[in-house]
């Protein structure tokens, strides 16, 4: 509550004169109670069955002072456990370590950081930014350091970037540290780890205006820390660089009726880690992708295809951090992405295609097709394959845009299919999202279930079947959601408060006004992968309860 308080003086106008003089401030306060219920029981004390429950406090401010010409900003993060600790024996216990080796608190269930920190002003042709920022090149392949609150990631580059454009031409350059989010928003924190920067320098030219076409050409070289830092994370800069990433690409507009981007890039890699066995030196990688867009009539066609080699090898030294440098387009149907086919989303060498048609009809219907087709030849890491696979996954769906009710569904059928009759994985699913009226009540639904059949395995799995789902129901400025989980999915590392397999929960949302809303949530969800973007996260599941208050002003 202190950095509430914070946020409330902050809210003073900037009167006056010079440089701040006039300028707006706006401040975002969200904060989260979660009460965690666990399985876990101390030993020798199993009658006392809510011994090891405890409560997380998570505050976020974030400030931002707006001028004429230029922006400050900064976002602190806050953490705080209680019930996380006991006397035995006369000796202080803390069930659950919050921090890592190498960090100082005054006690060791806070931590509060100054995650975020950036200064931006604007010039004639251009901009300036000091600090933490995010940057993106083409379509990710190269670069893709931006936020996925979807997983709760969100890395920055604290450093410089810069734009500059005149005419058709533009120039983008940054160079700084990666810095990963410490304190996480919606998943538990423990053991917080002190950030392993890693070094990030690009530049990206872009040409506008050759008739239907624009030109993009970038470079960007990495320098990996491992952890084993004694000084300054910015001696990263006096490292060898352990990857050199250069692309170009293209967008075409109106060329053979179709708009179409294109995009190539070569990954050039020097760290020994990644020598391969009986090789003198690291296999280089490479990228390829391409879209394609035609607007016939009713129709819209979008086709798009990818050929990945050794491009995300590059995560390496980011994936224990549970976030990615570099990620492309996919290509796959994300919300059903499970533990087997994350493997292919991630996959080292594979190609895909995937063509969409959606038509726009005279009627309030608006079916569509897609169909995704992906070669994948890894093996190992997260693969449970021991040879290739041929993926084929069709998706049918329609969106309703009636005047009281609107609704989107989807079903589809993928197919993993091994080489050498090693069996397929199959998954069937369907979704759908259904908003209606209710008499004075505005009511949406949303649904999806998963039947999964294994292939071939050397440790085998059992097939298995999830489902989840939410009814909200909204009268006036409040809202009641009920949740639903089901999974018997072994590989699923979460207990349901229902029953084994079966979860629910009830959250209750109250709109005090635009800018504030207050939330309150008690039962249990399932853990589980998420994908968002390109980048997977396994997260875990939960059980307890939970307060959020949202607010800005």
């Amino acid at each position: 509550m202190l950095l509430s308080l914070i946020a409330a003086v902050a809210a003073v106008p900037l009167d006056g004169e010079g440089y701040l003089g006039g300028a707006d401030v706006s401040v975002t306060e969200d904060l989260e109670i979660r009460y965690y219920q666990t399985d876990d029981v101390l030993e020798g004390f199993e009658e006392y069955s809510r011994l090891l429950h405890y409560v997380e406090e998570v505050n976020r401010l974030n400030v931002l002072v707006s001028g004429s010409s230029y922006q400050l900003g900064a976002q602190i993060d806050q953490v705080l456990l209680l019930w996380n600790r006991y006397y035995l024996d006369d000796v202080l216990v803390y069930e659950r370590e919050l921090l890592g080796p190498g960090f100082h608190s005054p006690r060791p269930d806070l931590y509060a950081n100054v995650e975020k920190l950036w200064w931006t002003n604007r010039f004639e042709h251009g901009t300036v930014q000091l600090g933490d920022g995010y940057t993106a090149f083409g379509r990710g392949l190269a670069l893709n350091l931006v936020r996925n609150t979807d997983i709760d990631v969100d890395t920055s580059i604290r450093g410089a970037r810069f734009t500059w454009k005149s005419g058709d031409w533009a120039v983008t350059g940054v160079s700084g540290l990666t810095n990963p989010q410490q304190v996480l928003q919606d998943n538990p924190n423990v053991r917080i780890e002190r950030d392993r920067s890693h070094m990030v320098t690009g530049v990206r030219l872009d040409r506008y205006g050759l008739g239907p076409a624009s030109l993009g050409a970038h470079v960007v070289g990495y320098a990996f820390s491992r952890g084993d830092e004694t000084g300054t994370a910015w001696h990263r800069y006096e490292d060898p660089l352990d990857a050199v990433v250069g692309g170009v690409t293209a967008e075409l507009f109106g060329v053979l009726g179709a708009d179409v981007f294109l995009e190539a890039d070569v990954f050039s890699y020097r760290a020994p880690e990644w020598i391969a066995e009986g090789q003198d030196e690291p296999e280089n990688g490479r990228a390829l992708y391409g879209s394609a867009a035609w607007y016939v009539g009713p129709a819209t066609i979008l086709v798009e295809g990818k050929s990945y080699r050794n491009t995300e090898q590059l995560n390496t030294f980011t994936g224990s951090q549970s976030y990615e440098i570099v990620s492309g387009p996919t290509l796959e149907y994300e919300r059903v992405i499970t533990e087997d086919s994350s493997a292919a989303v991630n996959s080292n060498d594979i190609d895909g295609l995937r063509v969409r048609v959606d038509l726009f009809l005279p009627v309030p219907v608006a079916p569509r097709l897609e169909l995704g087709v992906h070669r994948d030849r890894e093996l190992g890491g997260l693969h449970f394959n021991a040879t290739p696979e041929t993926i084929v996954h069709p998706v049918l769906g329609a969106d309703v845009l009636g005047t009281k009710i609107q609704a989107l569904v989807n079903l589809g059928f993928r197919m993993d299919i091994r080489d050498g009759n090693l069996g397929v994985d199959r998954l069937a699913h369907a979704d759908l999202t259904l908003k209606f009226p209710l008499g004075p009540v505005h009511g949406e639904l949303a649904t999806d279930v998963q039947r999964f059949w294994w292939g071939d395995n050397a440790q085998q799995q059992d097939d298995f079947v999830q489902t989840a789902s939410s009814l909200g129901l909204g009268w006036q400025d409040l809202t009641l959601v009920v949740y639903q989980d089901y999974t018997n999915n072994p590989l699923i590392d979460s207990t349901g408060n229902l029953a084994e397999n079966l979860y629910g929960a009830l959250e209750l949302q109250y709109h005090l006004n635009s800018a504030t809303t207050i939330k309150g949530f008690y039962g249990a969800y399932r853990a589980g992968i998420r994908c968002a973007g390109g980048q997977c996260r396994q997260l875990p599941g939960f059980q307890g309860a939970r307060a959020a208050v949202t607010t800005s002003f």
